[in-house]
């Protein structure tokens, strides 16, 4: 039989989806925030396109969750906001599976299906109210699937409810009956505070102030000021803690700024507002999907890229948004390097030696014309306007100037790539803006201080305190390279001469011999010693504290908030002091203390004291025991010292002195190490390789191995790029191979031309050696280390980074 014998008539297709298609749609992924968030980009989009809209009269979005130990009938999710409502048609048509309103570019909500996917993921019935200014009721629809399904049918009822102000405007979806997994994460505890977590994340840019913020360079990014509630509570809007884009830091020759302003303008493009395709050259159609509804827009990549003020292993990376809403938050994909050639793709941040410590280069840019997955958790990367934007913020070759030249690239001069190289140390000091304390980072403390920016503490706004603890670190090396029998000497000759007025310099003193010389000595002594006392009888307490104080540097890896149980919790302060300190009964003191109001408590610390100066304690120790006095007193505990001292240095993780710790400090210095000798020696590459014994050569060889599979071995041999992978011993045995590329501020400031005597060079060579294989033997004990052994490191740690060069540009 025939089609056209049995056709009657032109019949037409009921092409009306089964009820049931919105249930399915309840099956596609979506985590509870990205449900709601489906729905405030609706409220939202009503807020940015309402022209008229009083510019004083904030947007407000309120979403309500369930609570803990809510019956689970009783239990609801809401989302209502304060736009201008919906008329019956509009409302219609907002419902209507697959219906957007919305114009393919300029829109958060980019896909009619999003809320009918995100409301399905949530429950079964949903009611949708809505009402305008000067409505005199609401209109009320509800979606109940279960009788949708059963009646095979899209019709929804629609009521109208009074309403008491005319006035009012606004829309609320309520979704009750929710889907068991969604109800029971939604009822977790802590869920409410996590959801504005993430919202603060995703909407940080609509929910900042209108002015521009401090901490965000360039008015071009200042925020909608959006507001949104989670259960009452305000979703805070999460700001980048960066450093300011006013420091800088040289880079071959340079000052690259620590914020990379990005303001880049496309052609404009005619954009489909049904399919989303962009055509360069005006058409009548789409060539995609036929439609005539074309729109010029323009095209721009807008944003910056700078330093965070800490590292950290997961928290860093750069946010893109569109229209607002971040769609990638914290993408570190940014920092691959696919190989055009081999389709190789290659992690080059963080590594070497940010790899301990994570990464700090961050940033925020604006793709408002690039497409995103129908999810909103991704743009399509096999754009063209992605791999364009791609291309202008990270550059098109490699991040590293080595393995960039040896691949025929130019320099990568990307905004990144500028972040990249200038940044890529992380010693302290204002060299690479890193905060730090005796010769050490501070990057658990500047993490730290970050948390306190994010509560919004005043002290933290800006990264002021950030840069004081570099400008320390700064003056610590400074300190550092002038210190030494001669150095001491001066400092004992200014401190004898202020306190003894009239009497003979040290200096004159120094240079004597016999009973004159020790007499004087003791006669220098009692005036340094009286000193505190004849000061302080003369002094008020606060006039006292005041001048060690106006002597001193904060130690910052001592100073936080302390919590110990049943003592309470003080927030301390405590600073290394160059001037004498007297106890309460005016007698001299390694250490000394006073309690503020707020809680705060600052302890001082003489380093110049002779307990450590002759003995060798460490003045931190000192200051753990006066804090736990002070602690104890306070709460008139009879808990030994001992115990809240214990307790106490577990709350400063800068103070770790363990295994793993050691092992981070020690792979920090060696790669810092490896970099400057890559630097200096790769023009001398074969000489340096074949001076390598054969073990050292098979030692390096395997490393690069496992960590650099497509690296061609024998071109490495010869460009130096085996440097990066020389084990410790390896090291060792290049300084003894050629002392004079090594040595005499080349890798190592320690001096071996400036000795003519043979003897005095090899001691110069073999001790430095030592001290590498030692750190070798160290790094190799994976049977675990004594505390001996701990202790032996850390000095070791220390004799090394003193012999080190500054980096070469």
């Amino acid at each position: 039989m025939t089609l056209e014998a049995n056709q009657t008539s032109p019949d037409i297709l009921d092409l009306t989806p089964s009820p049931r298609l919105l249930e399915v749609l309840g099956d596609i992924p979506y985590k509870p925030w990205q449900c709601l968030a489906e729905l405030i980009d609706n409220a939202f989009d009503d807020f940015l396109s309402d022209a008229s809209r009083d510019p004083r009269n904030t947007g407000d979005v309120h979403i309500t969750l369930p609570r803990q130990g809510s019956p689970e009938g009783d239990a609801f999710v809401c989302v209502a906001d304060n736009g201008r409502g919906m008329s019956r048609t509009q409302l219609e048509l907002a419902l209507r599976a697959g219906y957007s309103p919305n114009s393919r570019y300029g829109s958060l909500g980019l896909f009619g299906m999003g809320f009918n996917i995100a409301t399905a993921n949530l429950g079964a019935i949903t009611e949708v109210r809505t009402t305008r200014a000067g409505d005199e009721s609401w209109l009320v629809a509800e979606i109940n699937f279960p009788e949708m399904q059963q009646n095979k049918s899209f019709a929804v009822p629609l009521r109208q409810e009074p309403k008491e102000d005319p006035a009012h405007h606004g829309t609320e979806i309520t979704v009750s009956k929710l889907r068991s997994d969604k109800r029971s994460a939604l009822r977790r505890s802590q869920v409410a505070s996590t959801i504005r977590d993430q919202l603060g994340r995703v909407y940080s840019y609509l929910l900042r102030d209108k002015q521009a913020v401090p901490e965000i360079p360039g008015t071009s990014l200042a925020g909608r000021g959006f507001h949104l509630y989670v259960n009452g509570t305000a979703v805070k809007p999460r700001l980048p803690c960066i450093w300011s884009s006013s420091r800088t830091v040289t880079y071959q020759g340079s000052e690259i700024n620590a914020v990379q302003h990005i303001d880049h303008d496309l052609t404009p493009a005619w954009a489909c507002q049904d399919c989303g395709h962009w055509h360069r050259i005006s058409p009548e159609k789409c060539v995609e999907c036929g439609s005539e509804n074309l729109d010029l827009r323009e095209r721009k990549i807008v944003g910056w890229v700078g330093i965070q003020r800490y590292l950290h292993l997961s928290d860093f990376g750069v946010d893109f948004l569109r229209n607002g809403r971040k769609i990638l938050v914290s993408d570190r994909d940014i920092f691959n390097w696919e190989n055009p050639d081999t389709g190789e793709s290659v992690v080059e941040y963080p590594i070497e030696l940010g790899a301990t410590q994570g990464g700090r280069i961050v940033g925020e840019i604006h793709l408002d014309h690039v497409p995103v997955t129908y999810q909103k958790n991704d743009f399509k990367r096999e754009s063209r306007d992605w791999i364009t934007a791609v291309q202008l913020i990270r550059g098109e070759g490699p991040l590293q100037p080595r393995k960039a030249a040896n691949l025929k690239y130019d320099p990568n001069t990307s905004p990144i790539g500028k972040l990249f190289n200038t940044y890529r140390r992380n010693d302290p000091g204002t060299k690479c803006l890193i905060p730090g304390e005796g010769g050490k980072a501070l990057h658990d403390k500047a993490r730290e201080w970050a948390s306190f920016f994010r509560k919004g503490l005043p002290d933290y706004s800006t990264d002021e305190k950030w840069y004081e603890a570099a400008q320390k670190a700064d003056r610590h090396r400074t300190e550092k390279g002038q210190s030494g029998p001669e150095a001491t000497r001066a400092n004992g000759t200014s401190q004898v001469s202020a306190a003894s007025p009239g009497s003979r310099p040290t200096s004159d003193v120094l240079i004597r011999t016999g009973l004159d010389f020790e007499d004087e000595v003791t006669t220098a002594d009692a005036s340094i010693a009286s000193e505190p006392s004849a000061r302080g009888a003369d002094e008020t307490e606060e006039q006292r504290f005041t001048r060690y104080r106006e002597h001193a540097s904060s130690m910052a890896d001592l100073s936080g908030a302390v919590s110990v149980a049943h003592l309470g919790k003080r927030h301390i302060t405590a600073y290394d002091t160059t001037e004498s300190l007297i106890d309460h009964s005016g007698r001299v003191t390694p250490c000394v203390s006073r309690t503020g109001q707020g809680n705060t408590v600052e302890v001082y610390v003489n380093s110049d004291h002779e307990v450590f100066k002759e003995f060798g304690r460490d003045p931190r120790d000192y200051a753990v025991i006066e804090i736990a006095e002070v602690l104890r007193a306070l709460a008139n505990t009879s808990d030994s010292t001992a115990r809240v001292a214990a307790e106490v240095t577990t709350q400063f993780p800068d103070q770790r002195f363990t295994d793993a710790s050691m092992r981070e400090r020690a792979t920090v210095i060696l790669n810092r190490v490896r970099e400057q000798l890559e630097t200096v020696g790769s023009p001398h590459s074969s000489l340096l390789w074949n001076s390598l014994p054969q073990v050292e050569k098979q030692a390096a060889e395997k490393h690069a191995a496992s960590t650099e599979p497509r690296l061609v071995w024998d071109d490495a041999t010869l460009s130096g790029e085996f440097i990066p992978h020389l084990a410790p011993d390896g090291i060792a045995a290049l300084v003894r191979a050629h002392p004079e590329l090594l040595l005499d501020d080349a890798v190592f400031t320690t001096k071996w031309s400036t000795w003519s005597d043979p003897e005095a060079r090899a001691s110069q060579v073999s001790r430095l050696s030592r001290l590498l294989e030692v750190i070798g033997s160290f790094l190799a004990n994976t049977s675990g280390n004594t505390r001996v052994d701990l202790a032996m490191m850390r000095l070791t740690l220390g004799a090394i980074s003193t012999e080190m060069a500054e980096a070469s540009e």
